[in-house]
């Protein structure tokens, strides 16, 4: 009993001092660690990135592919059901009619893991294509997205192969897709640049947008079964009713496995600029959607969209120089014309962060040697010497060619940019002017003196001559009239 009663004894000092020795190394007012990490913002200074819980992530400019924020982006990781969205995206390529009955083969049915997400469809069960695309991305059912790289291929291994030749074709480098749904497999992986290449390709189908952004779905009575099927997307920053709600998210798709963790593929819209953001490699769902919505604070918070040629017009070059505008002034002294049909793109955008001077953007012209079917030119921008973007200068001119500034051309447009150059010009084609109309005026009086008088000149000739021929006449019958008589 006494050796029990030590026992519990030496215990209970060791937990004790334990206790004691913790508490030690807390300062006042510190709480110890939680056990998990969680995701951490920095409100009081907008311009630090956020702390996020994601091995992997990256936020990406939806119209320029422009990167905002990357952390291990170009590791490969496992996507799980983010595969959908390639799967989704290329079955939409081939203008499908939604209407199309397609009965679920047993491959599809039996070739899923059974205990992973479905929608509970069986073999010969006849569903509309529709339905098949809304149910692969609003509730992510594997055996959806296996039918639907059978209607498009055939097979899985024919489709897996135009997975893979699509992701090359967009720019993925570290991607290699085996699967249509996202299922484990050790040669299936991707990485969170790639990803989201590929989810920018995918928008620009206005049906994946409507697609990845619905709500809810309800797959309606079968040959099989009377009973509708309704399904509510698993995306919980599209739910109003969910706490990770963000209400500029318009669409994505979620991802779960044992070997992945979880991955999140969103893309929102706030204030015209549109981001792509990729979680991936995330231990919880919970802070899949924390990291992904702090990400998306931190971007919009930071960057915006800046238009440089929004008041751009092009003009004569008397009105640039009285307007200051050097770089319409560069422009029309390159080109050898005066006036064609010139265009840019007015809506031009480039994406700055909002700690930029914006007014230190610096922008040249840039002429090509031959018209590029109907781009002359281009306008290139610049911020401390490193380029930040550049638009086209089109003509709906069928073919002209811009004469590009030789170091002697250069010299001479130069010159007369200066005052006295200036001056002289004027000089000269005025005097240049003047010997022409001189020119003109000798010619017209030359031509108006000898419609006066080059006919009479020809009269007198000829009564001259009959005047001769008459006395010589006069003379021979004179001469001999003498001699015979």
């Amino acid at each position: 009993m006494r050796n029990i009663t030590a026992f519990f004894v030496a215990i209970l000092l060791i937990f004790t001092c334990s206790i004691s020795s913790f508490a030690e190394q807390l300062q006042d007012g510190e709480e110890p660690a939680t056990e998990h990490p969680e995701t951490t913002e920095y409100p009081n200074d907008i311009s630090l990135q956020p702390d996020l819980v994601s091995n992997s992530a990256i936020v990406m400019d939806a119209a320029t592919g422009k990167i905002l924020f990357e952390k291990n982006a170009y590791d490969r990781k496992y996507p799980a059901s983010i595969t959908k969205i390639i799967t989704v995206a290329l079955a939409l390529e081939q203008n499908p009619d939604f209407n199309e009955t397609i009965t679920m083969s047993e491959n599809a049915i039996w070739g899923v893991d059974r205990n992973s997400s479905l929608i509970g469809l069986d073999v010969g069960e006849q569903v509309s294509l529709g339905d098949l695309f809304y149910a692969t991305m609003v509730n992510s059912a594997n055996e959806c997205a296996y039918a639907l790289a059978e209607y498009v291929a055939g097979d899985i291994e024919s489709f897996a192969k135009l997975m893979n030749a699509k992701a090359e074709e967009i720019g993925c480098q570290d991607t290699h897709f085996v699967t249509p749904n996202g299922l484990p497999d050790e040669n299936h992986y991707t990485t969170a640049y790639d990803m989201a290449l590929i989810t920018r390709y995918a928008l620009q189908n206005d049906q994946f947008r409507e697609i990845a952004g619905t709500l809810f779905y309800e797959v309606p009575a079968t040959n099989l079964t009377d009973e509708t099927r309704p399904l509510w997307n698993g995306n919980k920053m599209i739910n109003p009713s969910e706490p990770y709600y963000y209400e500029y998210c318009e669409g994505g798709k979620t991802g779960y496995t044992t070997v992945s963790n979880n991955t999140l593929v969103t893309y929102a819209k706030k204030d015209g600029l549109e981001l792509i953001c990729v979680i991936m490699d995330c231990d919880g769902a919970k802070y899949a959607y924390t990291d992904s919505k702090a990400l998306y604070n931190y971007c919009y918070n930071n960057y915006t969209y800046f238009y440089p040629l929004s008041d751009f017009y092009f003009e004569t070059q008397a009105d640039a120089e009285e307007t200051k505008n050097v770089l319409l002034e560069n422009f029309y002294d390159s080109l050898d014309h005066d006036l064609v049909d010139l265009k840019v793109d007015n809506n031009y955008s480039l994406l700055v962060n909002k700690s930029l001077d914006t007014t230190k953007i610096e922008h040249s012209v840039i002429l090509y040697d031959e018209q590029q079917n109907n781009a002359l030119g281009e306008i290139q921008f610049s911020y401390e010497g490193e380029v930040m973007g550049s638009t086209l200068i089109t003509t709906s001119s069928p073919h002209f060619s811009p004469r590009l500034n030789t170091s002697e051309s250069t010299d001479t447009h130069s010159f007369f940019k200066k005052p006295f150059g200036k001056v002289l010009y004027v000089i000269l084609i005025v005097i240049a002017s003047l010997l022409c109309i001189l020119v003109l005026y000798l010619i017209l009086s030359k031509l108006i003196w000898n419609a006066k008088h080059g006919g009479r000149r020809h009269r007198r000739y000829g009564s001259h001559e009959k005047r001769k021929r008459k006395r010589r006449s006069s003379g021979k019958r004179k001469r001999n009239n003498d001699y015979y008589f």
